[in-house]
C-alpha cells in the first residue's frame, strides 16, 4: 500500500504490561500516519525503511523528537516512566546517517535517556553478528536496555543474546487473527527466544482473546489495541487490578 501524498507522521501512545508487575509505568509511543483531515491512516507503518538511507534516518529523527518531546513534558510535571521507542536499522546504516541520530539521542538528560527503551526494527537480511554490532553500538553509548523485533526469516536469534538485548519483540498489527494460526506464531517466536533466555515481549494484540494466549504462551510484556485506547499523550500510570490484564 503506497503512502497518500500529504500524510503527516504522528506519534500516540499506548500501556505497556509487563506481567511481573501489577502496576504500568512503560508505555509505546506507536508512530502513525494521519491525512490532511487529521484522521489516522490504517494499515501503514509509518517507520519502514524509505526509498533512501537519508529519508529513513530523516523520518526517524522527526518521530524520535516527537517522542523525546512528550517524554520531557511529562517529566517536567513530576511523572516518570518508561517509554518505548522504535529505531529502524537502516536509519544506522551509514555513519552520516548514524551520526544525525545520535546527535538527537544526545539531546536528552541522563535520566531521560535511563527512561528510553529502543524496539529495533528491519533488520538486513543476512544478519551477521559484525552487522549487528554496528547497529547496536550507536545505542550502547546512551541506553542501557535495547530490545530486537527479529525480521521473520531469522530462526536463530543468537545475536541478539550475544550483544545483550534485553528481548525480542514480535508485532501482531492490532489485526484479529484466528486464535489457532496466532497460536503458531507465538509458539514458534517464544521457542526461538527460550533457546537463548530472551525475554518476550508481544505488541499489536487486538483482542483479549489473543491477549490471553499470549500470557498463556508465558509471553514476559504485552501491548496492543485490546489495552485502551492510544492517547496523545504518555500517561498517567495506571496502578492495580485493571481489566487488560488477562
Amino acid at each position: 500500500m503506497k503512502e497518500p501524498e500529504g500524510a503527516t507522521l504522528d506519534v500516540v501512545y499506548r500501556p505497556v504490561w509487563e506481567t511481573d508487575k501489577t502496576s504500568v509505568d512503560m508505555f509505546y509511543a506507536r508512530p502513525i500516519l494521519r491525512d490532511d483531515a487529521g484522521t489516522e491512516i490504517l494499515n501503514m507503518t509509518p517507520l519502514i525503511r524509505q526509498p533512501t538511507v537519508d529519508a529513513t534516518m530523516q523520518r526517524q529523527v522527526k518521530y524520535l523528537k516527537q517522542t523525546f518531546q512528550a517524554l520531557r513534558m511529562r517529566f517536567e510535571s513530576g511523572e516518570r516512566f518508561r517509554l518505548l521507542v522504535r529505531i529502524n536499522s537502516v536509519a544506522l546504516a551509514t555513519s552520516e546517517a548514524a551520526a544525525e541520530v545520535t546527535d538527537t539521542f544526545r539531546t536528552l538528560t541522563k535520566e531521560e535517556r535511563a527512561h528510553i527503551v529502543p524496539e529495533i526494527l528491519e533488520f538486513p537480511k543476512s544478519l551477521s553478528l559484525n552487522t549487528l554490532d554496528d547497529i547496536t553500538i550507536p545505542l550502547m553509548a546512551f541506553f542501557d536496555t535495547w530490545v530486537a523485533q527479529p525480521e521473520k526469516q531469522q530462526a536463530d536469534f543468537t545475536p541478539f543474546s550475544n550483544l545483550n538485548y534485553a528481548g525480542v519483540s514480535l508485532d501482531l498489527f492490532d489485526k484479529s487473527l484466528d486464535l489457532k494460526l496466532a497460536a503458531k506464531i507465538i509458539k514458534l517466536f517464544t521457542q526461538r527466544a527460550s533457546h537463548r533466555r530472551l525475554p518476550t515481549w508481544i505488541l499489536g494484540l487486538a483482542t483479549p482473546e489473543l491477549a490471553k494466549l499470549a500470557r498463556i504462551s508465558n509471553v514476559n510484556i504485552l501491548s496492543g489495541a485490546y489495552m485502551n485506547m492510544d492517547a496523545m499523550r504518555p500517561g498517567p500510570i495506571i496502578q492495580g487490578d485493571v481489566p487488560f490484564m488477562v
